[in-house]
């Protein structure tokens, strides 16, 4: 008998309640500790494969392509996650790909040749791009709504400890003995522990998989007294009843053509631009290269385990006060911290010359450019996803929006080092400069505040006219300027925030 049929069994008692989630958060973070590793690792090769004493004979060009095919592998993961998350639910992924992760690590670790280690790098991609966005959803998905916000950061949390050890045992042990500890160790915990999870109940209620099974789901997260009758007419109702569990990616995709899904869409790709294009993310996956710049140590690999340490505490610091400040306002703060730290680094780097004695000037700025970040985008990143993607697409956009990630990661990570070549470090930094005032606005004149809401009335957020009755249930009329979506109407326990909710300034 499962755990979450039986009503006298210790997992489903009030205290176990959290744990049940905090476990189920912790096994899957091990999916985005070996993603921000595998991002890490792309220093360590590059600075260990170019020294004089590299223990394999590749070309500069090879070495790139190492260090960049794991986000056109991602990329592709992004990709098939559109079609099996639909088809197999997070659990499952996790399950068939834990293992594959541990593979492409092994590949690479006893690698003697660049097809071979290349290979490693894109199985690694892959399997990790499959489940990457399922497990933000699924934590998201399982999280009681006081709690979500610091369990989809904590996920961020294991991908900052991630580039912590990747940087301590590149240096320690080299980059091959590295591969096996960062590989096989955490995704065998992985795959054991998610054995005894089921699938979230709002992905089986959205495939038409039987309601007693999401009963189950529901009280094995949030125990037997949880209403469960309440948050599955919820969920049914937050899909609307042209829903189709059996739709295809095509006719999913076509739904974005509607406001309500199409806001919250493009509210995340802005984030991820954001993201990837604002410095953060490229200083710390080229932290060995930029600190042989900066200088200040007598090993680079120094200042890149302080990196990933300082990251790690600010980002558990955010954890604790995430649901106390608004996301947007953090988001601001991330913006403006981190423009000025881009502009002080870029000067550094211009007027290096003249100001050779103080490293520590730019050594602080990178420290505040990281730090912003893991205080604001980077956990933001996670939780907005988690919160922003309608139930009727959840499954299927997740890879989408990840898909545009990597492509952009790549992109980025692919040209930084042609474009401090032609535009030098200071040029680079001042465009992470106008980026960073970028995200600023973003966040002060698109980003609504979602804290404090369950993912059903965050979708109701987005809806572009509510019309309350005096009595009776909440009609909600979502209308298309062009036509071609009917009103749909939602009763009033789907809602039961103020009356007019907070609607974003965006217009399609």
């Amino acid at each position: 008998m499962s755990l979450s049929k039986h009503p006298a069994t210790p997992w489903t008692t009030s205290r176990a309640i959290g744990e049940l989630q905090i476990i189920t958060t912790a096994s899957f973070s091990m999916t985005h500790f070996n993603m921000a590793a595998a991002v890490a690792f792309s220093g360590v090769f590059t600075e260990q494969l170019t020294s004089e004493d590299a223990d394999l004979a590749l070309t500069v060009s090879q070495v790139s392509w190492i260090a960049s095919v794991f986000n056109i592998g991602s990329v592709v993961g992004f990709i098939t996650s559109s079609y099996v998350n639909p088809l197999l639910g997070t659990v499952r992924l996790v399950q068939i790909f834990s293992p594959l992760v541990a593979a492409g690590w092994m590949l690479m670790a006893f690698g003697g040749s660049f097809w071979v280690i290349l290979a490693g790098r894109v199985l690694v991609g892959v399997s990790v791009g499959v489940c990457l966005g399922p497990t933000v959803t699924h934590v998201g998905e399982i999280s009681s709504v006081n709690v979500r916000g610091f369990l989809t950061t904590s996920l961020i949390v294991n991908g900052c400890f991630g580039i912590t050890c990747t940087y301590l045992f590149g240096w320690l042990l080299g980059w091959r003995h590295s591969c096996l500890v960062i590989g096989i160790g955490p995704m065998a915990l992985q795959f054991l522990t998610s054995l005894m999870f089921p699938r979230s109940a709002r992905w089986l209620v959205s495939k038409g998989h039987p309601l007693e099974e999401a009963e189950r789901s529901l009280r094995f997260y949030h125990g037997q007294s949880y209403d469960v009758d309440k948050q599955i007419e919820e969920i049914k109702q937050s899909l609307g009843n042209a829903h189709k569990h059996d739709a295809t990616l095509l006719q999913v995709l076509c739904l974005l053509k509607h406001r309500h899904n199409l806001i919250p869409f493009l509210l995340i790709l802005g984030l991820y631009l954001c993201f990837v294009f604002s410095g953060g993310l490229t200083a710390t996956s080229f932290a060995p290269v930029v600190f042989k710049d900066v200088g200040g140590f007598s090993n680079p690999y120094i200042g890149s385990i302080l990196l990933g340490v300082v990251r790690t505490i600010t980002t558990v610091l955010l954890g604790i006060i995430m649901e106390r400040v608004g996301r947007n306002t953090l988001l601001m703060i991330n913006g403006l911290v981190g423009a000025a730290a881009c502009l002080v680094c870029g000067c550094y780097f211009y007027y290096s010359e003249e100001l050779v004695d103080y490293g520590w000037i730019a050594l602080v700025s990178i420290l505040a450019i990281v730090c912003s970040m893991s205080a604001g985008i980077s956990p933001l990143m996670n939780v907005m996803f988690s919160e922003l993607l309608p139930n009727a697409i959840r499954a299927e956009l997740g890879g989408v929006c990840l898909l545009f990630f990597g492509t952009a990661n790549f992109v980025m990570v692919y040209s930084f080092p042609l474009v401090v070549s032609s535009l030098g470090m200071y040029g680079v930094f001042w465009f992470f400069t106008a980026m960073h005032l970028m995200m600023f606005l973003f966040a002060k004149f698109f980003l609504p505040d979602t804290g404090g809401k369950s993912i059903e009335e965050i979708q109701m957020m987005f809806v572009k006219h509510v019309v309350n009755a005096a009595s009776g249930p909440v009609h909600i009329h979502v209308e298309e300027r062009r036509g071609s979506l009917s009103a749909e109407t939602l009763d009033s326990n789907c809602y039961d925030g103020p009356a007019t909710p907070y609607t974003p300034d965006v217009e399609t």
